[in-house]
This record gives structure tokens, C-alpha cells and sequence, in this order.
């Protein structure tokens, strides 16, 4: 019980890890004219999770398994910047995992947590949210749910900002997208971090562009 609240803690939209700034390039997808239908929403926000799933989950699934070697996670850091080659994304994902680090070190008071501070050079979002998960006693499929879940969650609620769609119709996207995050994590759980790579290059393309835009309401 005490683990389900703490990743229900972790996972709600009030944990400060400034994750409502992005949009996962859906600003940049609208304002080029590749999101213009809610068909096109849902193509784009399978593509957010299988670019995610495919890239993400070796690291996610690594570093949950060794949270408490931290010279595995910080080679684990290096690497998935090594593999970052947008830089819109990277941005991001450095972002989100500091603030998400810096947020759990005080929240939890974890040693094991406190140490990633000091050794992890970057703060990838997927290799800190596993390994925190691993020092907070999180069950491994629980924990994979949640961060598929929380990408889709993040797609729509800028999709809402962005006035794509209403709160009760992305709401109803992201319960038809639940159903789609099983397959996706059975089908690319059994990657390694060495097999990570991404699936949607366009996805992350359009990700590219966004620092070119005119005018933008998010920071990737």
C-alpha cells in the first residue's frame, strides 16, 4: 500500500518536475500542420510512445534494476545523452530529470537518491525515474505503466493548452491510449539500453524544430 501511494505521489501533476512546460513536440507538430484532426492527435501521441518505448524503456527498466550501483547509472546517464541527438528532447529530459531528482532527494530523504545528485552528470528523465523508483520499493511493471502513462498524460494536457482538443475529449483519448501501453511495453521491455534507439524519426524531427518557431507556449 505504501508503495502505491508514493508512486501515485510521484506521478501526480503537483509533483514539481516542471513536466507541464513541455509538449513532447506537439507544439512544433501543430504549428507545421501535422496535427491538425484528432486522428492526427493520436497518431502523434502513439508515435510520443513508441519513440518512448523504444528508446526510453531499456533505460527506465536498467536503471530501476540497478538503482543502488550509482557508477552503472551515471555510465547509464552518459550513454542515453551519448544516444540524444535532438536537442530540443535532450533538453527536456536533463530538465525534468534534475527537477524530479532535486524534488524525490527532499521529499523521500533516501540516501540512495541523494547520491544521484552528486554522480549522474546529466539527470536523463528515463534513467533517474527508474532509479528512483527502485530505491522507493516500486513494482517493476507498476513502474513501467506509469511512465508510459505520464507521456500520454503530458501529450494531451498540452494538447488542451494548445486548444486541440477539450478536457472531457482528451480525457477519452488518453483511456482509448491505456490500451495501447501494455502491448507497447511487452513488445519493447525485452530491448537493452544497447538496442535503444527511436522508431518515429518525422516525430523526432518536427521535436528538432521547435526552437525555431516563432512563437511558443512550451520549452520543447
Amino acid at each position: 500500500m505504501e508503495q502505491t501511494l508514493i508512486l501515485l505521489q510521484i506521478s501526480d501533476s503537483a509533483f514539481p518536475t516542471g513536466g507541464f512546460s513541455h509538449s513532447m513536440g506537439l507544439e512544433s507538430a501543430v504549428q507545421h500542420h501535422w496535427v491538425q484532426s484528432k486522428g492526427d492527435l493520436i497518431n502523434f501521441c502513439i508515435s510520443v510512445l513508441e519513440n518512448a518505448g523504444s528508446l526510453g524503456i531499456p533505460f527506465v527498466q536498467e536503471s530501476f534494476k540497478n538503482y543502488a550501483d550509482v557508477k552503472h547509472l551515471s555510465r547509464l546517464d552518459q550513454l542515453l545523452h551519448a544516444c540524444s541527438a535532438n536537442h530540443v528532447a535532450c533538453r527536456a529530459s536533463t530538465k525534468q530529470g534534475k527537477a524530479m531528482l532535486e524534488t524525490a532527494s527532499r521529499v523521500f530523504m533516501d540516501q540512495n537518491i541523494s547520491k544521484l545528485l552528486s554522480s549522474l552528470s546529466h539527470c536523463h528523465h528515463a534513467v533517474v525515474f527508474g532509479a528512483i523508483c527502485g530505491c522507493l520499493g516500486i513494482a517493476e511493471e507498476i513502474m513501467l505503466a506509469t511512465y508510459m502513462s505520464g507521456l500520454a498524460r503530458t501529450v494531451m494536457a498540452s494538447a488542451v493548452r494548445l486548444d486541440k482538443v477539450g478536457p472531457i475529449e482528451a480525457q477519452k483519448i488518453v483511456a482509448s491510449l491505456q490500451k495501447v501501453i501494455p502491448e507497447i511495453i511487452h513488445r519493447l521491455k525485452i530491448r537493452t539500453t544497447q538496442e535503444a534507439c527511436i522508431t518515429y524519426p518525422v516525430l523526432d524531427i518536427l521535436q528538432n524544430c521547435h526552437d525555431r518557431l516563432f512563437c511558443k507556449l512550451f520549452n520543447s
